[in-house]
């Protein structure tokens, strides 16, 4: 047999030595599952998750199976060197019965993998997936209840397609991605994105940078400090209260804007039909653009406002009930005024709605 030379021999083991170290288990009901990977991903295709604060190097999940069917659901774990992942894994079905007490006429499909993942291909797993019905009255009877301890400053994203998704005093960069559930949250800081195909969205308490997206549901956010405020509905409402950030971005299809209590140097309102009521309570507005497309817009300016304001209403009237305005151009088509010495820029822009300075 010919010598084989020690430096083959750590050539070709080194290809090996690189590869991540990966492992799956099995985690039982009402067991918990620690990760102390960079990034972990929680997948629950109907029930809830709840996220609260917690101490420590990881990240912990458990889940209870509930439902006259649920001892048939499986728990995975899957770990290696960056990304840890939860899944509850479904039986193969093609429909899964809504929660108990919940409207049993609507329904959400979705294309549920057979390892219980969904939505866009990550590089977990590829492929589609079987198509889902999941609510109504008929098909399989269970579901997850999910709880996941965070400590500060961690990276988790948790997708859930149907059910409730509660966050409670956490820190971190988080994802909240639902299809049909509404979320909630209190107290919370970091960097947030809230998105909700078709569920409502409050937040009360949030320091840092908050984005929220729903094709139809409400937004209520109240107590936001920090850098960025971004709610964006396809038909909902959007309203915001005691609201102090650097920048806000509010875009509505065809639900109305109110904002209370808004300290901002930046923003931008964009509705297709609805209604726009902004109230500044102090600092300065360096630039500001609201347009709606057949909405009215009410805006109260700082109390030391120094801005000058561009006002185009289509059809609509352009009224001033605030001391202190200078007119510097009035025309059917624009109307242009100043406050102060005309600093910061404000334009308002509305199809056939009118339009109130206070």
């Amino acid at each position: 047999m010919p010598r084989i030379p020690l430096e083959a021999l750590v050539a070709a083991a080194l290809p090996l030595a690189v590869l991540p170290l990966a492992a799956q288990e099995r985690v039982a009901s009402g067991q918990t599952a620690s990760f102390t990977e960079e990034r972990v991903e929680i997948y629950n295709a109907i029930g809830s998750v709840t996220l609260r604060r917690a101490t420590g190097n990881a990240v912990t999940v458990t889940a209870r199976a509930e439902g006259d069917e649920g001892s048939q659901l499986v728990f995975e774990a899957d770990h290696n060197a960056a990304v840890g992942r939860f899944r509850v894994v479904f039986p193969d079905v093609d429909a899964i019965a809504g929660l108990p007490g919940t409207n049993s006429r609507g329904s959400t499909e979705l294309d549920l993998r057979s390892d219980g993942t969904f939505g866009g291909d990550n590089g977990w797993r590829r492929g589609r997936g079987d198509r889902v019905r999941i609510g109504g009255g008929r098909g399989f009877r269970g579901y997850a209840v999910v709880e996941i301890g965070i400590p500060d400053n961690r990276i988790v994203k948790v997708h859930l397609a149907v059910g409730r998704a509660t966050a409670d005093g956490v820190t971190g960069d988080i994802l909240v991605d639902t299809y049909g559930a509404d979320i909630e949250a209190t107290n919370i800081a970091g960097d947030w994105l809230f998105d909700s195909g078709s569920g409502d969205v409050v937040v009360t308490g949030m320091r840092g940078n908050l984005r929220l997206d729903t094709g139809s549901g409400n937004l209520a956010v109240s107590r936001v400090t920090g850098e960025l405020l971004d709610a964006d509905t396809g038909s909902g409402d959007v309203d915001a209260t005691d609201v102090q950030v650097d920048r806000f971005n509010f875009d509505t299809g065809s639900g109305n804007v109110r904002a209370r209590n808004l300290t901002a140097r930046r923003g931008v309102v964009d509705t297709g039909s609805g209604d726009a009521d902004i109230v500044y309570s102090g600092g300065s507005v360096e630039n500001l653009t609201i347009d709606t497309g057949s909405g009215r817009v009410y805006l109260t300016l700082p109390p030391n406002a120094d801005a000058l304001l561009s006002i185009e209403t289509g059809g609509g009237d352009a009224t001033v009930q605030r001391a202190g305005a200078i007119f510097e151009r009035r025309s059917d088509d624009e109307t242009v005024l100043r406050f102060g010495q005309g600093r910061g820029r404000v334009r308002i822009d509305t199809g056939s709605g009118d339009v109130v300075i206070r």
